[in-house]
Protein backbone atom coordinates (compact mmCIF):
# COMPACT_ATOMS: atom_id res chain seq x y z
CA UNK A 1 0.00 0.00 0.00
CA UNK A 2 1.16 3.66 -1.04
CA UNK A 3 2.10 5.95 2.14
CA UNK A 4 -0.40 8.70 1.73
CA UNK A 5 1.26 11.99 2.71
CA UNK A 6 0.02 15.46 3.05
CA UNK A 7 1.24 18.63 2.64
CA UNK A 8 -0.14 21.53 4.78
CA UNK A 9 2.30 24.83 2.78
CA UNK A 10 0.95 27.83 1.89
CA UNK A 11 3.27 29.02 -1.40
CA UNK A 12 1.68 26.77 -3.43
CA UNK A 13 4.89 26.33 -5.87
CA UNK A 14 6.84 25.28 -3.28
CA UNK A 15 3.91 22.78 -2.45
CA UNK A 16 3.73 21.61 -5.87
CA UNK A 17 7.47 21.39 -6.23
CA UNK A 18 7.07 19.25 -3.35
CA UNK A 19 4.23 16.92 -4.56
CA UNK A 20 6.07 15.95 -7.56
CA UNK A 21 8.73 14.78 -5.61
CA UNK A 22 6.95 12.68 -3.04
CA UNK A 23 5.17 11.48 -6.37
CA UNK A 24 7.86 10.48 -8.39
CA UNK A 25 9.80 8.72 -5.32
CA UNK A 26 6.72 6.39 -4.64
CA UNK A 27 4.48 8.23 -2.34
CA UNK A 28 0.92 9.37 -2.72
CA UNK A 29 -0.39 12.60 -2.22
CA UNK A 30 -3.56 12.77 -0.12
CA UNK A 31 -3.90 16.49 -0.21
CA UNK A 32 -2.31 19.99 -0.02
CA UNK A 33 -3.98 22.55 2.55
CA UNK A 34 -3.15 26.29 2.80
CA UNK A 35 -4.16 26.69 6.32
CA UNK A 36 -4.91 24.91 9.67
CA UNK A 37 -8.65 24.93 8.93
CA UNK A 38 -8.42 23.05 5.34
CA UNK A 39 -5.67 20.21 6.74
CA UNK A 40 -8.25 19.49 9.38
CA UNK A 41 -10.93 18.80 6.83
CA UNK A 42 -8.32 16.71 4.87
CA UNK A 43 -7.15 14.61 7.75
CA UNK A 44 -11.15 13.90 8.69
CA UNK A 45 -11.38 12.43 4.81
CA UNK A 46 -8.16 10.94 4.04
CA UNK A 47 -6.39 10.17 7.68
CA UNK A 48 -2.56 10.25 5.98
CA UNK A 49 0.56 8.49 7.52
CA UNK A 50 2.80 11.49 7.62
CA UNK A 51 1.91 15.39 7.23
CA UNK A 52 4.85 17.74 6.08
CA UNK A 53 3.91 20.65 8.01
CA UNK A 54 4.96 24.51 7.76
CA UNK A 55 4.89 26.53 10.71
CA UNK A 56 3.72 29.84 9.25
CA UNK A 57 0.39 29.36 6.95
CA UNK A 58 -2.60 31.33 6.21
CA UNK A 59 -4.88 32.63 8.67
CA UNK A 60 -4.91 32.84 12.57
CA UNK A 61 -3.61 29.08 13.22
CA UNK A 62 0.17 27.88 13.07
CA UNK A 63 1.47 25.18 12.02
CA UNK A 64 2.27 24.50 15.58
CA UNK A 65 -0.99 24.66 16.45
CA UNK A 66 -2.24 21.85 13.76
CA UNK A 67 0.79 19.81 15.59
CA UNK A 68 -0.52 19.75 18.77
CA UNK A 69 -4.20 18.35 16.60
CA UNK A 70 -1.71 15.90 15.35
CA UNK A 71 -0.07 14.58 17.99
CA UNK A 72 -3.98 14.22 19.40
CA UNK A 73 -5.06 11.92 16.56
CA UNK A 74 -1.38 10.29 16.67
CA UNK A 75 -0.37 11.13 13.49
CA UNK A 76 3.32 11.66 12.50
CA UNK A 77 4.91 14.78 11.40
CA UNK A 78 7.53 17.16 10.06
CA UNK A 79 8.48 20.62 9.96
CA UNK A 80 9.17 22.33 6.74
CA UNK A 81 10.45 25.92 7.43
CA UNK A 82 12.80 29.00 6.51
CA UNK A 83 12.27 30.02 10.40
CA UNK A 84 14.68 28.38 12.30
CA UNK A 85 15.01 31.38 15.02
CA UNK A 86 15.80 30.42 19.21
CA UNK A 87 11.85 30.78 19.75
CA UNK A 88 10.52 29.18 16.26
CA UNK A 89 12.84 25.64 17.58
CA UNK A 90 12.06 25.79 21.13
CA UNK A 91 8.04 25.95 20.42
CA UNK A 92 8.56 23.52 17.49
CA UNK A 93 10.26 21.03 19.92
CA UNK A 94 7.79 20.83 22.67
CA UNK A 95 5.54 19.20 19.76
CA UNK A 96 8.16 16.16 19.46
CA UNK A 97 8.22 16.54 15.72
CA UNK A 98 9.79 13.65 13.60
CA UNK A 99 11.63 15.88 11.65
CA UNK A 100 12.48 19.53 11.06
CA UNK A 101 13.75 20.33 7.31
CA UNK A 102 15.04 23.85 6.71
CA UNK A 103 14.10 25.52 3.45
CA UNK A 104 15.12 25.58 1.02
CA UNK A 105 16.20 21.92 0.90
CA UNK A 106 17.34 19.33 -1.79
CA UNK A 107 15.07 16.61 -2.98
CA UNK A 108 17.37 14.03 -1.03
CA UNK A 109 16.80 15.92 1.90
CA UNK A 110 13.57 15.56 1.79
CA UNK A 111 13.30 12.05 1.20
CA UNK A 112 15.75 10.85 3.78
CA UNK A 113 13.95 12.89 6.16
CA UNK A 114 10.77 10.96 5.47
CA UNK A 115 12.68 7.71 6.07
CA UNK A 116 14.45 9.05 9.41
CA UNK A 117 10.52 10.27 10.40
CA UNK A 118 8.88 6.40 9.29
CA UNK A 119 11.77 4.84 11.55
CA UNK A 120 11.64 6.80 14.36
CA UNK A 121 7.77 6.62 14.49
CA UNK A 122 7.63 2.95 13.73
CA UNK A 123 10.33 2.43 16.70
CA UNK A 124 8.05 4.57 19.48
CA UNK A 125 5.06 3.05 18.69
CA UNK A 126 6.81 -0.54 19.43
CA UNK A 127 7.81 0.53 22.52
CA UNK A 128 4.87 1.74 23.06
CA UNK A 129 2.98 -1.88 22.36
CA UNK A 130 5.87 -3.79 24.71
CA UNK A 131 4.77 -4.12 28.22
CA UNK A 132 7.11 -4.66 31.20
CA UNK A 133 9.84 -3.26 28.96
CA UNK A 134 11.76 -1.73 31.69
CA UNK A 135 11.19 -4.74 33.92
CA UNK A 136 12.83 -7.13 30.79
CA UNK A 137 15.45 -5.00 30.56
CA UNK A 138 16.63 -5.24 34.67
CA UNK A 139 19.70 -7.34 35.38
CA UNK A 140 19.50 -9.47 38.35
CA UNK A 141 19.70 -7.77 41.70
CA UNK A 142 21.91 -8.31 43.97
CA UNK A 143 20.73 -8.35 47.60
CA UNK A 144 19.80 -5.37 49.38
CA UNK A 145 22.79 -2.69 50.18
CA UNK A 146 23.33 -2.81 54.21
CA UNK A 147 25.08 0.40 54.78
CA UNK A 148 26.04 -1.14 58.78
CA UNK A 149 28.44 -3.65 56.25
CA UNK A 150 31.56 -2.96 54.93
CA UNK A 151 31.51 -3.25 50.96
CA UNK A 152 33.95 -6.18 50.27
CA UNK A 153 35.65 -6.75 46.74
CA UNK A 154 36.40 -10.24 47.40
CA UNK A 155 35.94 -12.04 44.06
CA UNK A 156 34.14 -15.29 46.38
CA UNK A 157 32.34 -13.23 48.77
CA UNK A 158 29.92 -11.66 46.38
CA UNK A 159 27.60 -12.71 43.35
CA UNK A 160 29.57 -11.37 40.06
CA UNK A 161 28.72 -7.31 39.39
CA UNK A 162 25.92 -7.08 37.14
CA UNK A 163 26.62 -5.55 33.78
CA UNK A 164 25.93 -5.37 30.46
CA UNK A 165 29.37 -6.01 28.03
CA UNK A 166 31.33 -4.12 30.34
CA UNK A 167 28.68 -1.04 31.49
CA UNK A 168 28.23 -1.27 35.18
CA UNK A 169 24.25 -0.80 36.45
CA UNK A 170 21.07 -2.19 37.68
CA UNK A 171 19.17 0.80 38.37
CA UNK A 172 15.89 1.71 36.20
CA UNK A 173 17.72 4.12 34.27
CA UNK A 174 20.62 1.89 33.13
CA UNK A 175 18.33 -0.63 32.49
CA UNK A 176 16.81 1.29 30.34
CA UNK A 177 20.08 2.11 28.39
CA UNK A 178 20.58 -1.55 27.99
CA UNK A 179 17.35 -2.18 26.29
CA UNK A 180 18.01 0.81 24.01
CA UNK A 181 21.07 -0.64 23.31
CA UNK A 182 19.65 -3.87 22.67
CA UNK A 183 17.26 -2.71 20.04
CA UNK A 184 19.57 -0.53 17.98
CA UNK A 185 23.06 -2.79 18.21
CA UNK A 186 22.02 -4.62 15.33
CA UNK A 187 20.82 -1.81 13.09
CA UNK A 188 23.03 0.40 10.76
CA UNK A 189 21.16 3.50 12.92
CA UNK A 190 23.22 6.64 13.47
CA UNK A 191 22.84 6.93 17.12
CA UNK A 192 23.47 10.13 19.19
CA UNK A 193 24.11 9.62 22.55
CA UNK A 194 23.82 11.87 24.81
CA UNK A 195 24.58 12.81 28.86
CA UNK A 196 27.02 14.89 30.87
CA UNK A 197 30.78 14.69 30.86
CA UNK A 198 32.06 11.39 32.31
CA UNK A 199 28.88 9.32 32.18
CA UNK A 200 30.22 6.63 29.96
CA UNK A 201 29.43 7.61 25.99
CA UNK A 202 32.45 6.23 24.94
CA UNK A 203 31.40 2.85 27.00
CA UNK A 204 27.95 2.74 25.27
CA UNK A 205 29.00 3.39 21.76
CA UNK A 206 31.93 0.20 21.92
CA UNK A 207 28.85 -1.55 23.62
CA UNK A 208 26.74 -0.74 20.70
CA UNK A 209 29.34 -1.98 18.12
CA UNK A 210 30.39 -4.71 20.18
CA UNK A 211 26.60 -6.35 19.97
CA UNK A 212 26.71 -5.38 16.31
CA UNK A 213 27.24 -7.28 12.75
CA UNK A 214 30.26 -5.33 11.91
CA UNK A 215 31.82 -6.18 15.52
CA UNK A 216 34.55 -8.04 13.55
CA UNK A 217 35.77 -4.93 11.74
CA UNK A 218 37.15 -1.48 12.97
CA UNK A 219 35.79 0.78 16.04
CA UNK A 220 37.60 4.15 15.53
CA UNK A 221 37.38 7.00 18.09
CA UNK A 222 37.52 10.45 17.01
CA UNK A 223 37.62 13.21 20.18
CA UNK A 224 36.06 16.13 18.03
CA UNK A 225 37.37 18.66 20.49
CA UNK A 226 40.46 17.14 20.91
CA UNK A 227 41.93 17.84 16.99
CA UNK A 228 43.19 21.03 15.84
CA UNK A 229 41.19 22.92 13.78
CA UNK A 230 43.37 23.22 10.31
CA UNK A 231 44.07 18.97 10.75
CA UNK A 232 40.51 17.77 11.27
CA UNK A 233 39.49 17.50 7.89
CA UNK A 234 42.19 15.74 7.07
CA UNK A 235 41.96 13.44 10.07
CA UNK A 236 38.67 12.19 9.35
CA UNK A 237 38.94 11.77 5.64
CA UNK A 238 42.31 11.71 4.33
CA UNK A 239 45.03 13.45 1.72
CA UNK A 240 46.90 12.85 -1.07
CA UNK A 241 50.36 13.50 -1.36
CA UNK A 242 51.26 16.94 -1.90
CA UNK A 243 47.81 18.03 -1.46
CA UNK A 244 48.79 20.91 0.91
CA UNK A 245 52.24 22.18 2.48
CA UNK A 246 53.31 19.68 4.55
CA UNK A 247 51.73 16.64 3.22
CA UNK A 248 54.97 14.51 2.62
CA UNK A 249 52.76 11.43 1.98
CA UNK A 250 48.95 9.95 1.55
CA UNK A 251 47.45 9.56 4.62
CA UNK A 252 43.75 7.42 5.45
CA UNK A 253 41.67 8.81 7.42
CA UNK A 254 39.63 8.21 10.19
CA UNK A 255 36.54 6.97 7.86
CA UNK A 256 38.59 4.81 5.38
CA UNK A 257 39.87 2.92 8.36
CA UNK A 258 36.09 2.47 9.91
CA UNK A 259 35.29 0.88 6.32
CA UNK A 260 32.56 -1.93 7.46
CA UNK A 261 33.01 -0.94 10.79
CA UNK A 262 31.93 2.07 13.49
CA UNK A 263 32.99 5.21 14.35
CA UNK A 264 32.65 7.36 17.17
CA UNK A 265 32.56 10.88 17.22
CA UNK A 266 33.00 12.37 20.68
CA UNK A 267 32.28 15.77 21.41
CA UNK A 268 30.25 16.37 18.13
CA UNK A 269 29.09 19.36 19.66
CA UNK A 270 32.52 21.27 18.84
CA UNK A 271 32.80 20.23 15.63
CA UNK A 272 33.69 23.31 13.12
CA UNK A 273 30.67 24.85 11.04
CA UNK A 274 32.41 23.62 7.70
CA UNK A 275 33.06 20.15 8.38
CA UNK A 276 29.58 19.76 9.49
CA UNK A 277 28.68 20.41 6.16
CA UNK A 278 31.17 17.27 5.01
CA UNK A 279 29.92 15.22 7.72
CA UNK A 280 26.12 15.57 6.40
CA UNK A 281 27.17 14.68 3.19
CA UNK A 282 29.21 11.73 4.20
CA UNK A 283 26.14 10.18 6.12
CA UNK A 284 23.46 11.23 2.85
CA UNK A 285 25.62 9.80 -0.04
CA UNK A 286 27.95 7.11 2.21
CA UNK A 287 30.92 8.71 0.51
CA UNK A 288 34.13 10.55 1.33
CA UNK A 289 36.85 12.74 -0.33
CA UNK A 290 40.02 13.25 0.28
CA UNK A 291 41.88 16.19 0.29
CA UNK A 292 43.51 16.92 -3.48
CA UNK A 293 41.82 13.76 -3.99
CA UNK A 294 40.33 13.12 -7.91
CA UNK A 295 36.85 11.95 -6.50
CA UNK A 296 34.40 10.74 -4.01
CA UNK A 297 34.97 7.19 -2.58
CA UNK A 298 32.36 4.99 -0.61
CA UNK A 299 32.03 3.86 2.92
CA UNK A 300 30.20 1.83 4.59
CA UNK A 301 30.24 2.89 7.78
CA UNK A 302 27.89 3.33 10.69
CA UNK A 303 28.24 6.43 12.76
CA UNK A 304 27.83 6.96 16.36
CA UNK A 305 28.23 10.39 18.10
CA UNK A 306 28.43 11.76 21.42
CA UNK A 307 28.05 14.73 23.46
CA UNK A 308 27.52 16.90 26.47
CA UNK A 309 26.33 20.02 24.74
CA UNK A 310 22.81 21.11 24.59
CA UNK A 311 22.61 21.11 20.44
CA UNK A 312 19.15 22.47 20.21
CA UNK A 313 20.63 25.43 21.84
CA UNK A 314 23.95 25.16 19.58
CA UNK A 315 21.52 24.96 16.36
CA UNK A 316 19.70 28.34 18.08
CA UNK A 317 22.93 30.27 18.61
CA UNK A 318 24.10 28.67 15.26
CA UNK A 319 26.74 27.29 16.07
CA UNK A 320 25.49 23.73 15.28
CA UNK A 321 23.36 22.93 11.85
CA UNK A 322 19.86 21.69 11.91
CA UNK A 323 20.12 19.44 9.11
CA UNK A 324 22.84 17.10 10.89
CA UNK A 325 21.05 17.41 13.99
CA UNK A 326 17.81 15.33 12.89
CA UNK A 327 20.12 12.89 10.66
CA UNK A 328 21.89 12.42 13.49
CA UNK A 329 19.30 12.30 16.13
CA UNK A 330 17.55 9.09 14.40
CA UNK A 331 17.95 6.98 17.88
CA UNK A 332 18.93 9.10 20.89
CA UNK A 333 20.64 7.32 23.53
CA UNK A 334 19.96 9.52 26.94
CA UNK A 335 22.78 8.72 30.11
CA UNK A 336 21.62 10.01 33.66
CA UNK A 337 24.27 11.98 35.71
CA UNK A 338 25.29 9.45 38.80
CA UNK A 339 23.63 11.20 41.37
CA UNK A 340 20.45 10.59 39.46
CA UNK A 341 21.20 6.50 39.84
CA UNK A 342 22.56 6.13 42.91
CA UNK A 343 21.88 2.48 43.97
CA UNK A 344 24.59 1.63 41.10
CA UNK A 345 27.40 3.96 43.18
CA UNK A 346 28.29 0.47 45.43
CA UNK A 347 28.35 -1.80 42.40
CA UNK A 348 30.96 0.41 40.85
CA UNK A 349 32.83 1.06 43.57
CA UNK A 350 33.02 -2.62 44.35
CA UNK A 351 33.68 -2.98 40.51
CA UNK A 352 36.57 -0.65 40.42
CA UNK A 353 38.22 -1.48 43.85
CA UNK A 354 38.54 -5.00 42.52
CA UNK A 355 40.13 -3.10 39.50
CA UNK A 356 42.79 -1.37 40.79
CA UNK A 357 43.64 -3.92 43.87
CA UNK A 358 44.20 -6.48 40.84
CA UNK A 359 46.05 -3.67 39.40
CA UNK A 360 48.50 -2.79 41.50
CA UNK A 361 48.62 -5.99 43.52
CA UNK A 362 47.43 -4.04 46.60
CA UNK A 363 45.23 -6.54 49.45
CA UNK A 364 42.22 -3.90 49.85
CA UNK A 365 38.99 -5.56 50.10
CA UNK A 366 36.59 -3.27 50.23
CA UNK A 367 35.44 0.27 51.92
CA UNK A 368 34.12 1.06 55.22
CA UNK A 369 30.45 1.76 56.23
CA UNK A 370 31.47 5.96 56.83
CA UNK A 371 33.89 5.94 53.48
CA UNK A 372 30.76 4.85 51.58
CA UNK A 373 28.17 7.05 53.24
CA UNK A 374 30.98 10.00 52.21
CA UNK A 375 30.62 8.46 48.60
CA UNK A 376 26.77 7.81 48.36
CA UNK A 377 26.29 11.51 49.65
CA UNK A 378 28.48 13.83 47.52
CA UNK A 379 26.98 14.68 44.32
CA UNK A 380 29.56 13.37 41.79
CA UNK A 381 29.82 16.37 39.01
CA UNK A 382 32.56 14.33 37.10
CA UNK A 383 29.98 11.43 37.02
CA UNK A 384 31.41 7.50 36.79
CA UNK A 385 34.94 8.44 35.72
CA UNK A 386 35.11 11.16 38.58
CA UNK A 387 34.14 7.75 41.16
CA UNK A 388 36.34 6.03 39.10
CA UNK A 389 39.80 8.39 39.55
CA UNK A 390 38.83 8.75 43.19
CA UNK A 391 38.59 4.92 43.51
CA UNK A 392 42.03 4.56 42.11
CA UNK A 393 43.59 6.90 44.33
CA UNK A 394 42.09 5.81 47.43
CA UNK A 395 43.01 1.86 46.68
CA UNK A 396 46.75 3.72 45.98
CA UNK A 397 46.82 5.56 49.34
CA UNK A 398 45.09 2.59 51.29
CA UNK A 399 47.61 1.26 54.13
CA UNK A 400 45.05 -1.52 55.14
CA UNK A 401 42.52 -3.91 53.51
CA UNK A 402 39.91 -1.47 53.65
CA UNK A 403 39.48 2.10 52.60
CA UNK A 404 38.52 4.09 55.56
CA UNK A 405 39.09 7.65 54.05
CA UNK A 406 38.20 9.18 51.12
CA UNK A 407 39.64 12.67 49.85
CA UNK A 408 36.57 14.06 48.46
CA UNK A 409 37.12 17.80 46.71
CA UNK A 410 36.38 20.65 48.48
CA UNK A 411 33.58 21.83 46.13
CA UNK A 412 31.56 19.50 47.55
CA UNK A 413 31.04 21.37 50.63
CA UNK A 414 29.52 24.58 51.01
CA UNK A 415 31.04 27.49 50.44
CA UNK A 416 29.86 31.26 50.96
CA UNK A 417 30.50 33.05 47.85
CA UNK A 418 31.72 36.82 49.16
CA UNK A 419 31.23 39.53 46.80
CA UNK A 420 32.72 42.76 47.22
CA UNK A 421 31.10 44.78 44.96
CA UNK A 422 29.58 44.40 41.41
CA UNK A 423 33.05 45.91 39.63
CA UNK A 424 34.53 42.32 41.25
CA UNK A 425 31.95 39.85 39.50
CA UNK A 426 33.77 37.76 36.59
CA UNK A 427 32.01 35.78 34.12
CA UNK A 428 32.67 31.73 34.16
CA UNK A 429 35.10 31.79 31.24
CA UNK A 430 37.47 34.15 33.44
CA UNK A 431 36.34 31.76 36.18
CA UNK A 432 37.17 29.04 34.46
CA UNK A 433 40.21 30.12 33.09
CA UNK A 434 41.66 31.20 36.66
CA UNK A 435 41.26 28.00 38.20
CA UNK A 436 42.79 26.23 35.36
CA UNK A 437 45.77 29.03 35.78
CA UNK A 438 46.13 27.81 39.69
CA UNK A 439 46.10 24.31 38.86
CA UNK A 440 48.70 24.38 36.38
CA UNK A 441 50.38 26.66 38.95
CA UNK A 442 50.15 23.78 41.42
CA UNK A 443 51.53 20.98 39.22
CA UNK A 444 54.12 23.01 37.55
CA UNK A 445 52.16 23.29 34.71
CA UNK A 446 52.36 19.24 34.11
CA UNK A 447 49.46 18.38 32.17
CA UNK A 448 49.14 14.63 32.27
CA UNK A 449 49.88 11.49 34.09
CA UNK A 450 50.22 11.34 37.67
CA UNK A 451 49.69 14.58 39.91
CA UNK A 452 49.58 16.55 36.38
CA UNK A 453 46.37 19.33 36.09
CA UNK A 454 44.61 17.06 34.13
CA UNK A 455 44.12 14.38 37.37
CA UNK A 456 43.16 17.04 39.89
CA UNK A 457 40.51 18.80 37.52
CA UNK A 458 39.12 15.15 36.75
CA UNK A 459 39.79 15.85 32.70
CA UNK A 460 41.09 13.85 30.34
CA UNK A 461 44.11 15.25 29.42
CA UNK A 462 43.57 16.21 25.53
CA UNK A 463 40.32 17.97 26.85
CA UNK A 464 42.05 20.36 29.06
CA UNK A 465 44.76 20.95 26.35
CA UNK A 466 41.34 21.93 23.60
CA UNK A 467 40.12 24.15 26.87
CA UNK A 468 43.43 25.80 27.17
CA UNK A 469 43.92 26.43 23.98
CA UNK A 470 40.53 28.13 23.79
CA UNK A 471 40.83 30.20 26.91
CA UNK A 472 44.37 31.41 25.58
CA UNK A 473 46.66 30.04 27.89
CA UNK A 474 49.89 28.85 26.53
CA UNK A 475 51.62 25.33 27.78
CA UNK A 476 55.00 25.61 29.37
CA UNK A 477 56.85 22.80 29.13
CA UNK A 478 58.35 21.03 32.54
CA UNK A 479 61.73 20.02 32.58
Amino acid sequence: MEEKIMIVEDELIVAGDIRLTLERAGYKVSGVARSVHRALEIIETERPDLVLLDIYLKGDLTGIDLAVELNKANIPFVYLSANCNRQVLEAAKVTQPYGFIVKPFREKDLLVTLDIARYRYEHNRALKVQPGNEKQAESPRLPAFQPDKVVEAQQDARPPIPNFEGIIGQSAPMSRVFELIRQVAPLDTSVLILGETGTGKEGVANCIHKLSPRKAKAFIKVNCAALPTHLIESELFGHEKGAFTGALEKRIGKFERADGGTIFLDEIGDMPADLQVKLLRVLQEKEIERIGGNGPLKVNVRIIAATNRNLEKEIAEGRFRLDLYYRLHVFPIMLSALRERREDIPLLINHFVRLYATATGKMVEGVAPVALKQLMDYSWPGNVRELQNLIERSVLLARENTIKEVSLPASSKKETVVVAGETDIKTIVELEREHILSVLKKCNHKISGPGGAAELLNLPPSTLASKMKKLGIVKRHTL
